[in-house]
């Protein structure tokens, strides 16, 4: 009995420790590349969420497309011309274009923040 017990224990406590990982957005950013882009539309809500598609550039200048969901509400758009960073992890580097399920996380950033060369993309001054 108490072996079971314990068993179950340290099932469950491992699955905690799991999920939590999973969520946390420090760890699914590990092993990714920035990217950052300015949005410029209110998106267009597919199901339940709200999609972006837009140009995207890394520290370098290199220009990708991104389609990315919002984890807002579908009624609620990310703020217009906010610089947004993204964290990717593309297994295709020289695919151009990146899909949703690449992005796993983003954080709005300032103006400040970004890069030279990707405020050379989004003349930005």
């Amino acid at each position: 009995m108490k072996k079971s017990l314990v068993i179950f224990i340290l099932f469950v406590l491992f699955s905690s420790f799991a999920i939590g990982c999973e969520r946390s957005p420090t760890i699914n950013r590990m092993g990714t590349e920035q990217y950052y882009v300015q949005i410029t539309n209110k998106g267009e809500i597919k199901g339940k969420q709200r999609f972006y598609t837009l140009s995207t550039y890394n520290k370098d200048g290199v220009e990708k497309t991104v389609t990315f969901g919002s984890v807002k509400p579908k009624d609620t758009p990310l703020k217009e011309n906010a610089f947004i960073r993204l964290y990717i992890d593309q297994q295709d580097n020289n695919n151009t274009e990146i899909n949703h399920k690449e992005v796993k996380s983003y954080e709005e950033v300032q103006k400040d923040d970004l890069p030279s060369k990707v405020k050379e993309k989004l003349h930005i001054k």
